[in-house]
């Protein structure tokens, strides 16, 4: 989406109009003497000539090129697919020509920056636009041998005005387009051009843009709002290019203690980060693997955990660079940000461990699982209530009601109000030993009715459903092998008992329906992770719940057993208040409950939710 603004120089602003150099104290004391002198003489010839043979033979300071590893562009790292779709203007390769040694359509390049001036003063810019401005930046010192005086000027002028009317722009709005231009730009044009005072002076401009940005596009912990999670990538590319031209300055590209938001930021990225090097939940070329662009931020990262984190979950890495870390002494592989409506489920840091990625923006939740370098679903959880026929609508965001992390789970709990006073609560947990997950969403309503539930889980594109002939059990096939084992576990276990509801592939995903009769539902799915545990017999079965010696009906609470091989689990729901209940001769006074069988029949807690 374009943004617009206006690229007009603030008048109250101290310093000349970008015009033809004349201007004495346009020049910075650190400029030739020659340059300066020709200012004061009023000869505008004599400057430019001046101006074109000092940034013809200057060494410093030097390309942003060589700031950075050797590879594409840097400007190209992760660009969002706006940016670079086929047919976009392609002014980076214009940035790499000039950079090896010019280029000979010296009249076809005035013309193109002439137009491009034309088309960015409509006041409309997205990150296309910002990122071109970024190449006409640092592109300047070699098009002074290429344009006419007064195309350079001009170019110039209006580059410096573009970057500082984007501080207008509210970072949480438009992030990657205010850091791009009133971050980078500015500090581009403060490390390009330091012999210009105007343009040396734009580095306070820089970080202050820049540092607004890393307070207020992220959480404090270095990850944006689910909405912009697609723009990590982009806004790490932005930070990581200052970090390289910020080592010119003793205060760096970042103001005071907000600078270590960069450390955590490449965290965030490794965290979200599937094996093959794409970002979990993104798509396009913002979240493709970029190998350049996560060397070069780890170069700046001051965390030293992080190296050996991205030893162990990033293609190619050199797991034996990791292999001297106590892995119990690093950073928690799982996390979670009510800020940034975000999630990760993981228990420890290597490509083949399970992950839930989540994130639940307003009224929507969108998850990925990866299992063992496999992604077996990625997209949007969804669920359709309906009571006596009606669907019901959301009336209110999903918000999270509970999370915990500890050396057993990770779990996630989300609420959304529906219509006529139904809720449902979405529970999420990935046992880190035991090796499976539990999904369940619970409807809760006060009034009773016939409801029905349908939800749906949308697989990967390489992952097949493989259905079980006579149970309501089935594989997720990935590569020809079994990735998981899926239980629904409110249905009967057998396909003959056509009660409850239907378990089943279709186009929208994997879907699962439920109906009954009462107040409240439980629609749980229970998936078995360990590759050899999964193809044992199993069997699960809902257990009676008794409160006051009378048993209980579905709506008021529900508990099941699941057996598979040799391991056994117990899982409890209330849907009431809680109260003191038995479950297998096991009192509950709590709301939910997920425990193992030991090997003597004990119930060991996994989780317990009071």
């Amino acid at each position: 989406m374009a943004t617009q603004f206006s690229a007009k120089t603030d008048p109250t602003r101290p310093g000349p109009e970008l015009e033809n150099g004349l201007a004495p104290h346009l020049w910075h004391r650190s400029a030739p003497e020659g340059l300066r002198r020709a200012a004061r003489s009023g000869d505008a010839a004599a400057v430019w000539a001046a101006w074109r043979e000092h940034l013809a033979v200057r060494k410093e300071p030097v390309a942003l090129a060589e700031l950075l590893p050797a590879g594409r562009s840097s400007l190209r790292w992760n660009l969002p697919d706006e940016v670079a779709q086929p047919g976009a203007p392609d002014l980076l390769d214009l940035l790499q020509r000039l950079s090896a040694g010019g280029d000979n359509g010296d009249r076809t390049l005035e013309e193109r920056s002439e137009r491009w001036i034309a088309g960015a003063a409509m006041g409309d810019l997205d990150a296309g636009g910002a990122i071109e401005a970024l190449a006409w930046c640092h592109a300047l010192p070699p098009l002074a041998g290429v344009l006419s005086a007064d195309a350079w000027w001009n170019l110039l002028a209006h580059l410096s005005a573009t970057g500082i009317a984007a501080g207008q722009l509210v970072p949480e709005d438009t992030p990657l387009v205010h850091q791009l231009l009133a971050g980078e730009l500015c500090l581009s044009l403060a490390y390009v051009l330091p012999e210009l005072t105007p343009c040396r002076v734009l580095v306070h401009d820089a970080r202050v843009a820049l540092s607004a940005g890393l307070a207020d596009v992220l959480d404090g912990e270095g990850l944006p709002y689910a909405d912009h999670l697609g723009l990590l990538r982009p806004l790490l590319a932005c930070w990581t290019r200052c970090q390289a031209m910020g080592r010119r300055w003793k205060k760096g590209c970042f103001g005071g203690e907000v600078g270590e938001q960069f450390s955590w930021t490449v965290r965030q990225a490794l965290r979200w980060t599937r094996p093959d090097g794409t970002q979990v939940l993104g798509a396009g070329s913002a979240a493709a693997w970029c190998e350049e662009l996560f060397t070069a931020a780890l170069g700046f990262d001051s965390d030293e955990d992080d190296m050996a984190i991205a030893a162990m979950v990033l293609p190619g890495g050199k797991k034996a660079r990791a292999g001297g870390v106590a892995k119990r002494t690093l950073p928690e592989s799982a996390a979670h940000s009510e800020w940034a409506a975000a999630a990760v489920l993981r228990p420890r840091w290597t490509d083949r461990a399970a992950q839930l990625s989540v994130l639940y923006p307003d009224r929507t939740v969108r998850t990925e699982f990866c299992s063992d370098r496999e992604v077996l679903w990625s997209g949007e959880w969804r669920c359709e209530i309906r009571r006596n026929g009606q669907v019901l609508s959301p009336e209110s965001d999903w918000e999270e009601v509970c999370w915990v992390s500890d050396e057993d789970v990770d779990y996630l709990e989300l609420e959304i109000g529906l219509a006529d006073g139904v809720a449902v609560q979405r529970q999420m947990l990935l046992a880190r030993e035991d090796r499976f997950l539990l999904l369940a969403d619970a409807v809760l309503g006060d009034e009773p009715g016939k409801l029905e539930y349908r939800g749906w889980l949308p697989l990967g594109p390489r992952v097949a459903w493989e259905q079980s002939r006579q149970t309501r059990e089935g594989f997720l096939v990935a590569e020809g092998k079994p990735a998981a084992l899926v239980l629904p576990l409110a249905l009967p276990e057998w396909r003959a008992d056509g009660r409850g509801g239907t378990f089943e592939w279709t186009k929208e995903g994997l879907q699962l329906t439920q109906a009954a009769q009462g107040r409240s539902m439980y629609a749980p799915l229970f998936i078995d992770l360990h590759p050899r545990r999964m193809t044992r017999r199993l069997t699960w079965r809902k257990l009676t719940v008794a409160e006051s010696l009378k048993t209980q009906p579905d709506d008021v609470a529900v508990g099941y057993r699941v057996q598979i091989g040799k391991e056994q689990w117990l899982i409890y729901r209330s849907l009431v208040e809680p109260a003191n209940r038995t479950l297998l001769g096991h009192n509950l006074s709590t709301e939910a409950l997920v425990a193992r069988f030991d090997r003597t029949g004990e119930v060991e807690p996994l989780v317990e939710v009071e």
